[in-house]
């Protein structure tokens, strides 16, 4: 089969989105069926992301857009608009952990995230939970998810996440917020399952709201292990991942299940 094209688009956002990089890079080759190019401050990167959006014969030919970067980068409106385009003709975007407070001023990249951090959103420090595959979807198994066992992992847990454009989100995993924790912030969690994997549309294109992957480049005091990859080493992150990718591409899973 012809491989799939993917572009990693990468700049700062206070998590260590380079090392997130060169691993999910390096995940998606090893499937064999990605081909991959990264745009942005990536060291290895060949373009800048706008360089790369604003070139519509790299933005025609990419399958899934994955997105590892902050707002900054997208104040030319041509930018957003040319993502707009392409994804509500059939491509597919997938958002990592991190950027959630971060596109105020791009309703339609908004739109592509569906759950969002407003004011009422909340986190604790880095710590154990647990992730339960949910069915909310409406359907008996839904590919990304299906046969995928729940798991324990340590992770910056996003609670109280809203929907203010109120696009139709799937909810496929949760992670429940131990009220009985405490951040260095004062906060308790939630008592609540919180969404930590959704799926939805824009147009024709499949959109994926990846919440989990925390890492962080150094050390804060938010959480001991916060600048490992930890919170990327269960079987079934990576798992649901690259069956993310592929999802977002083509609708099904069929070559990512066995991961």
């Amino acid at each position: 089969m012809e491989k799939y094209k993917v572009v990693l688009l990468v700049s700062p956002m206070g998590h260590d989105v380079n090392r997130i990089c060169t691993i999910v890079r390096n995940w998606l080759i090893k499937t064999g069926i990605f081909h991959v190019e990264v745009a942005g401050t990536y060291p290895e990167a060949e373009v800048s992301i706008e360089e790369y959006m604003t070139d519509l014969s790299k933005v025609n030919q990419t399958d899934l857009f994955f997105f590892l970067c902050s707002d900054e980068y997208w104040q030319n409106p041509e930018t957003e608009q040319n993502l707009a385009a392409a994804v509500s003709e059939g491509k597919g975007v997938l958002f990592f952990h991190g950027l959630h407070p971060c596109f105020s001023t791009n309703p339609e990249i908004e739109k592509m995230i569906g759950l969002l951090w407003r004011e009422t959103a909340t986190h604790g420090d880095f710590n154990y939970c647990n992730i339960s595959m949910t069915d909310m979807t409406g359907e008996e198994n839904h590919p990304i998810t299906e046969g995928v066992k729940s798991f324990s992992t340590k992770e910056e847990l996003f609670c109280l996440l809203t929907n203010p454009w109120n696009v139709p989100v799937k909810v496929l995993a949760t992670a429940y917020s131990d009220p009985n924790l405490v951040s260095r912030w004062g906060l308790h969690g939630t008592g609540r399952e919180e969404p930590v994997l959704t799926v939805g549309n824009y147009g024709k294109g499949n959109t994926v709201n990846f919440v989990l992957g925390h890492v962080w480049p150094y050390y804060t005091g938010h959480g001991l292990l916060e600048n490992t990859t930890i919170a990327l080493e269960p079987p079934q992150f990576k798992t649901l991942l690259m069956r993310s990718c592929e999802w977002a591409i083509s609708g099904k899973v069929e070559h990512t299940m066995n991961i």
